[in-house]
């Protein structure tokens, strides 16, 4: 018999529609817990694919968790963004940044 290899828990968080000015503040502290309840070392993967609306306060949100995965030692990782997080990254200078951790087709 084979032996198994123990898989890595996946640990992800789905974006909403509405990532904006109007969400940001109920979005904050959930975010900042569930990343709390999800300690560990594996990447932290953020689908994307269903952002339909983005403006700078959402995308600074989105930089926050970047940055408190980045303090916990863990990698963040865009999996599939949608065309309108794409060009919001762009519009505000954050296009590399997005480019540099983006995984295409992780959800299917």
């Amino acid at each position: 018999m084979a032996k198994r290899k123990s898989a890595q828990p996946v640990v992800a968080l789905a974006l909403p529609a509405e990532l904006t000015i109007y969400t940001v503040g109920e979005l904050h502290p959930q975010w900042l817990d569930w990343l709390q309840k999800s300690a560990d070392s594996s990447p932290v993967d953020v689908i994307a694919a269903a952002v339909e609306q983005v403006d700078g306060a959402g995308l600074q949100l989105l930089l926050a968790l970047a940055s408190a995965a980045t303090e916990r030692g863990r990698a963040l990782r865009i999996l599939d963004p949608s065309e309108v997080l794409r060009q919001g990254c762009a519009a505000l200078g954050l296009g590399d940044w997005l480019q540099s951790r983006v995984i295409e087709g992780a959800t299917a």
